[in-house]
């Protein structure tokens, strides 16, 4: 099995009948942008010395850059005003206590990652990382984070570092799901 094939409850964009949308946690087309997934593992047995490496063969997923920084989060209860961001290089992150969730602009869930979810974001993946409830996350990105107040804003930054097209398309079809007014922001993209 590979790297991808390994992942489940996945984010990002796929074609389906033709059509670009949104992976809805399954992929059931193929895939054009995967911004995120957990890692499956097994249960890990308490009562021996037990492991399991959960994430090989991801060598294409990531990009090591010159700011690799593992940071430990806490998330305090009701963090729910946080704004996007982009992860140039990946990031990897790890729940140790709680519970966070990706959200969209409006803060409705997108996908949740409860305590012991081992998550994957690719090399130009974006995300609006929220906690209702408070968590504590171990996450090391690869290659720094790039942070946006707006739509806009993100989505200028990450086309000025050379985010690929794909992974711009996906962070503009979560934060602007409004064909109409995403379409006239690509346009300003486009044009600046």
């Amino acid at each position: 099995m590979n790297f991808l094939e390994g992942l489940s409850r996945v984010t990002g964009t796929e074609v389906r009948d033709g059509e670009t949308s949104l992976i809805a946690s399954e992929l059931r087309g193929e895939p054009k942008f995967i911004n995120s997934g957990v890692g499956l593992g097994k249960e890990l047995d308490p009562e021996t010395l037990d492991f399991d490496a959960v994430g090989e063969g991801f060598e294409g997923f990531f990009r090591q850059g010159p700011r690799i920084a593992p940071t430990l989060l806490t998330m305090p209860p009701g963090c729910l005003q946080q704004g996007p961001h982009c992860h140039p290089g990946g990031e990897f992150s790890y729940v140790v206590r709680g519970e966070y969730f990706d959200a969209d602009m409006e803060g409705a869930v997108i996908e949740t990652y409860p305590a012991g979810s081992v998550v994957f974001y690719a090399k130009g993946s974006s995300h609006r990382p929220l906690s209702s409830d408070g968590a504590k996350i171990l996450y090391i990105p690869f290659d720094g984070l790039v942070f946006g107040r707006s739509v806009e804003e993100l989505s200028r930054k990450m086309i000025k570092i050379g985010t690929a097209e794909e992974a711009v398309e996906y962070a503009l079809r979560w934060m602007e799901p409004n064909p109409g007014r995403r379409k006239a922001l690509e346009q300003t993209l486009i044009v600046s």
